[in-house]
Protein backbone atom coordinates (compact mmCIF):
# COMPACT_ATOMS: atom_id res chain seq x y z
CA UNK A 1 0.00 0.00 0.00
CA UNK A 2 1.04 3.68 -1.17
CA UNK A 3 -0.27 6.94 0.63
CA UNK A 4 -1.62 9.24 -2.17
CA UNK A 5 0.61 12.28 -2.60
CA UNK A 6 0.54 15.23 -5.72
CA UNK A 7 2.81 16.30 -8.11
CA UNK A 8 3.88 19.55 -7.76
CA UNK A 9 4.83 22.05 -10.78
CA UNK A 10 8.18 20.60 -11.16
CA UNK A 11 6.73 17.36 -10.79
CA UNK A 12 4.24 17.46 -13.58
CA UNK A 13 6.85 19.47 -15.85
CA UNK A 14 9.40 15.51 -15.51
CA UNK A 15 6.27 13.66 -15.97
CA UNK A 16 5.01 15.57 -18.95
CA UNK A 17 8.69 15.65 -20.44
CA UNK A 18 8.55 11.47 -20.16
CA UNK A 19 5.54 11.78 -22.08
CA UNK A 20 7.22 13.47 -24.67
CA UNK A 21 10.29 11.00 -24.44
CA UNK A 22 8.27 7.96 -25.10
CA UNK A 23 7.46 9.37 -28.96
CA UNK A 24 11.19 8.54 -29.46
CA UNK A 25 11.83 5.94 -26.56
CA UNK A 26 8.97 4.02 -26.34
CA UNK A 27 10.47 1.76 -23.83
CA UNK A 28 11.97 4.53 -21.54
CA UNK A 29 10.75 3.68 -17.64
CA UNK A 30 8.46 6.18 -15.98
CA UNK A 31 9.57 8.55 -13.67
CA UNK A 32 7.96 6.69 -10.60
CA UNK A 33 10.72 8.07 -8.57
CA UNK A 34 8.56 11.74 -8.65
CA UNK A 35 5.71 9.81 -6.91
CA UNK A 36 7.82 9.91 -3.17
CA UNK A 37 10.34 12.58 -3.58
CA UNK A 38 9.58 15.45 -2.24
CA UNK A 39 11.31 17.72 -4.70
CA UNK A 40 9.15 16.97 -7.27
CA UNK A 41 5.57 15.32 -5.19
CA UNK A 42 3.75 17.16 -1.94
CA UNK A 43 1.59 15.14 0.46
CA UNK A 44 -2.23 15.02 -0.02
CA UNK A 45 -4.67 17.24 2.28
CA UNK A 46 -6.57 13.67 3.30
CA UNK A 47 -4.02 10.92 4.13
CA UNK A 48 -5.36 7.77 1.25
CA UNK A 49 -3.66 4.61 0.89
CA UNK A 50 -4.14 3.12 -2.30
CA UNK A 51 -2.75 -0.13 -4.13
CA UNK A 52 -0.85 -0.87 -7.48
CA UNK A 53 -2.76 -3.11 -9.18
CA UNK A 54 -4.77 -3.32 -12.78
CA UNK A 55 -8.40 -3.41 -13.36
CA UNK A 56 -10.84 -5.27 -15.83
CA UNK A 57 -12.15 -1.89 -17.32
CA UNK A 58 -12.01 2.10 -16.53
CA UNK A 59 -15.22 1.33 -14.57
CA UNK A 60 -13.70 -1.06 -12.37
CA UNK A 61 -11.39 1.63 -12.19
CA UNK A 62 -13.44 4.29 -11.32
CA UNK A 63 -15.29 2.49 -8.92
CA UNK A 64 -11.71 1.51 -7.12
CA UNK A 65 -10.92 5.41 -6.85
CA UNK A 66 -14.52 6.25 -5.85
CA UNK A 67 -14.49 3.91 -2.79
CA UNK A 68 -10.11 4.76 -1.80
CA UNK A 69 -10.92 8.89 -2.34
CA UNK A 70 -14.47 8.61 -0.15
CA UNK A 71 -12.89 10.20 2.88
CA UNK A 72 -11.48 13.33 0.23
CA UNK A 73 -13.58 16.35 -0.40
CA UNK A 74 -15.26 15.62 -3.70
CA UNK A 75 -15.53 19.27 -4.81
CA UNK A 76 -11.88 20.32 -3.70
CA UNK A 77 -10.36 17.53 -5.44
CA UNK A 78 -12.65 17.51 -8.79
CA UNK A 79 -9.87 20.06 -10.27
CA UNK A 80 -7.01 19.29 -8.60
CA UNK A 81 -4.32 19.00 -11.36
CA UNK A 82 -1.38 17.63 -9.67
CA UNK A 83 -3.53 14.79 -7.46
CA UNK A 84 -5.11 13.38 -11.01
CA UNK A 85 -1.37 13.90 -12.58
CA UNK A 86 0.46 11.74 -9.55
CA UNK A 87 -2.97 9.05 -9.91
CA UNK A 88 -1.82 8.76 -13.77
CA UNK A 89 1.71 8.48 -13.14
CA UNK A 90 0.93 5.81 -10.52
CA UNK A 91 -0.93 4.00 -12.19
CA UNK A 92 0.63 4.26 -15.54
CA UNK A 93 1.30 0.53 -16.15
CA UNK A 94 -2.38 -0.12 -15.97
CA UNK A 95 -3.04 2.73 -18.50
CA UNK A 96 -0.37 3.12 -20.96
CA UNK A 97 1.27 -1.26 -20.77
CA UNK A 98 4.35 -2.41 -22.82
CA UNK A 99 3.09 -4.37 -25.58
CA UNK A 100 5.00 -7.51 -26.70
CA UNK A 101 8.44 -5.95 -27.87
CA UNK A 102 8.26 -3.52 -24.37
CA UNK A 103 7.45 -0.48 -25.72
CA UNK A 104 4.24 1.46 -24.53
CA UNK A 105 2.30 3.54 -27.06
CA UNK A 106 0.46 6.36 -24.95
CA UNK A 107 -2.49 8.25 -25.84
CA UNK A 108 -2.67 12.25 -25.81
CA UNK A 109 -0.71 13.73 -23.01
CA UNK A 110 -4.42 15.01 -21.84
CA UNK A 111 -5.13 11.93 -20.67
CA UNK A 112 -2.33 11.88 -18.02
CA UNK A 113 -1.78 15.34 -17.18
CA UNK A 114 -4.38 17.24 -16.27
CA UNK A 115 -3.66 21.11 -16.84
CA UNK A 116 -4.50 23.45 -14.08
CA UNK A 117 -5.86 25.48 -16.17
CA UNK A 118 -9.91 23.84 -16.52
CA UNK A 119 -11.23 23.30 -19.52
CA UNK A 120 -13.85 20.51 -19.82
CA UNK A 121 -12.73 19.01 -23.14
CA UNK A 122 -9.72 18.40 -22.48
CA UNK A 123 -10.15 17.00 -18.81
CA UNK A 124 -12.67 14.61 -19.62
CA UNK A 125 -9.75 13.24 -21.74
CA UNK A 126 -7.73 12.25 -18.41
CA UNK A 127 -7.67 8.33 -17.97
CA UNK A 128 -7.76 8.62 -13.82
CA UNK A 129 -10.12 11.27 -13.36
CA UNK A 130 -12.91 10.50 -15.89
CA UNK A 131 -13.64 7.07 -14.45
CA UNK A 132 -13.36 8.60 -11.07
CA UNK A 133 -15.67 11.34 -12.04
CA UNK A 134 -18.41 8.92 -13.61
CA UNK A 135 -18.67 6.62 -10.86
CA UNK A 136 -19.19 9.66 -8.19
CA UNK A 137 -22.30 11.11 -10.44
CA UNK A 138 -23.71 8.19 -11.66
CA UNK A 139 -22.76 5.10 -10.10
CA UNK A 140 -23.35 1.45 -12.19
CA UNK A 141 -25.02 3.38 -14.96
CA UNK A 142 -21.22 5.15 -15.74
CA UNK A 143 -20.55 1.69 -17.18
CA UNK A 144 -22.43 2.62 -20.46
CA UNK A 145 -18.90 5.21 -20.82
CA UNK A 146 -16.64 3.06 -18.87
CA UNK A 147 -16.99 -0.77 -19.05
CA UNK A 148 -15.26 -1.13 -22.37
CA UNK A 149 -12.82 1.36 -22.42
CA UNK A 150 -10.23 -0.47 -19.91
CA UNK A 151 -6.75 1.09 -19.65
CA UNK A 152 -7.98 4.20 -20.91
CA UNK A 153 -9.08 4.01 -24.33
CA UNK A 154 -12.37 5.60 -24.96
CA UNK A 155 -15.44 4.21 -26.81
CA UNK A 156 -17.36 6.42 -29.07
CA UNK A 157 -20.02 6.39 -26.67
CA UNK A 158 -17.87 7.66 -24.27
CA UNK A 159 -16.73 10.35 -26.81
CA UNK A 160 -19.98 11.51 -27.94
CA UNK A 161 -21.60 11.76 -24.29
CA UNK A 162 -17.92 12.69 -22.03
CA UNK A 163 -17.33 15.12 -24.36
CA UNK A 164 -19.72 17.49 -23.48
CA UNK A 165 -20.35 19.02 -19.54
CA UNK A 166 -23.81 19.19 -19.44
CA UNK A 167 -24.44 15.87 -21.08
CA UNK A 168 -21.90 13.78 -18.79
CA UNK A 169 -23.09 15.62 -15.50
CA UNK A 170 -26.83 14.80 -16.05
CA UNK A 171 -28.14 11.91 -14.50
CA UNK A 172 -31.37 11.99 -16.47
CA UNK A 173 -29.52 11.80 -20.16
CA UNK A 174 -26.48 9.06 -18.42
CA UNK A 175 -29.26 6.79 -17.72
CA UNK A 176 -31.01 7.06 -21.07
CA UNK A 177 -28.26 6.01 -22.35
CA UNK A 178 -27.44 3.29 -20.20
CA UNK A 179 -31.07 2.12 -20.52
CA UNK A 180 -30.69 2.29 -24.47
CA UNK A 181 -27.56 0.99 -24.98
CA UNK A 182 -25.98 -0.97 -22.36
CA UNK A 183 -27.11 -4.80 -21.45
CA UNK A 184 -27.08 -5.63 -18.29
CA UNK A 185 -27.19 -9.60 -18.72
CA UNK A 186 -24.09 -9.39 -21.15
CA UNK A 187 -21.66 -6.83 -19.14
CA UNK A 188 -21.10 -4.60 -22.26
CA UNK A 189 -22.64 -2.69 -24.82
CA UNK A 190 -25.24 -3.93 -27.07
CA UNK A 191 -24.35 -4.63 -30.32
CA UNK A 192 -24.63 -1.60 -32.75
CA UNK A 193 -24.55 0.90 -30.18
CA UNK A 194 -21.18 2.07 -31.29
CA UNK A 195 -22.47 3.57 -34.43
CA UNK A 196 -22.95 6.30 -36.38
CA UNK A 197 -26.53 5.93 -37.70
CA UNK A 198 -29.97 7.14 -36.77
CA UNK A 199 -30.73 6.39 -32.64
CA UNK A 200 -26.95 5.67 -32.29
CA UNK A 201 -24.84 7.62 -29.46
CA UNK A 202 -23.67 10.26 -31.66
CA UNK A 203 -27.24 11.45 -32.46
CA UNK A 204 -28.21 11.38 -29.33
CA UNK A 205 -25.41 13.85 -28.73
CA UNK A 206 -26.68 16.14 -31.52
CA UNK A 207 -30.32 15.77 -30.47
CA UNK A 208 -29.31 16.44 -26.77
CA UNK A 209 -27.67 19.60 -27.37
CA UNK A 210 -30.76 20.93 -29.64
CA UNK A 211 -33.28 20.41 -26.73
CA UNK A 212 -31.73 21.95 -24.42
CA UNK A 213 -31.87 24.95 -25.98
CA UNK A 214 -35.46 24.80 -25.30
CA UNK A 215 -35.78 22.65 -21.91
CA UNK A 216 -33.93 22.05 -18.45
CA UNK A 217 -33.08 18.36 -19.02
CA UNK A 218 -31.87 18.38 -15.50
CA UNK A 219 -35.40 18.53 -13.61
CA UNK A 220 -36.74 15.91 -16.58
CA UNK A 221 -37.09 12.49 -15.69
CA UNK A 222 -35.98 9.68 -18.24
CA UNK A 223 -39.51 8.75 -19.66
CA UNK A 224 -40.31 12.38 -20.12
CA UNK A 225 -36.78 12.93 -21.51
CA UNK A 226 -37.50 9.39 -23.46
CA UNK A 227 -40.72 10.66 -24.75
CA UNK A 228 -39.13 13.91 -26.43
CA UNK A 229 -36.44 11.62 -28.50
CA UNK A 230 -37.40 11.31 -32.08
CA UNK A 231 -38.50 7.90 -33.93
CA UNK A 232 -35.13 7.21 -34.88
CA UNK A 233 -34.55 5.86 -31.08
CA UNK A 234 -37.47 3.33 -31.29
CA UNK A 235 -35.15 0.42 -31.83
CA UNK A 236 -33.09 1.23 -28.11
CA UNK A 237 -35.70 2.80 -26.09
CA UNK A 238 -38.21 -0.56 -26.20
Amino acid sequence: MDVIRTLNEEGVKKFSDYLDRLTSDPEASPPLNLLKDGEFSEPFDTRVSIEAQSFGDAYEFGEYLSQVLEPANTSAISLDSGLWSWLALYYFDFLCPRDDLGRRRPLEKSSYVLDSDFKFRRYYRHAVRTPWLAVELHGEKAKVLLITSGKGRRTDIAEQLGAYQEIFASKTIIKAAYNMYYDNEKGMLKRGAGGKGPGSPRRLSAIVRQLQLTYDLYDCSVPNFMSMLPSEFGRWAK
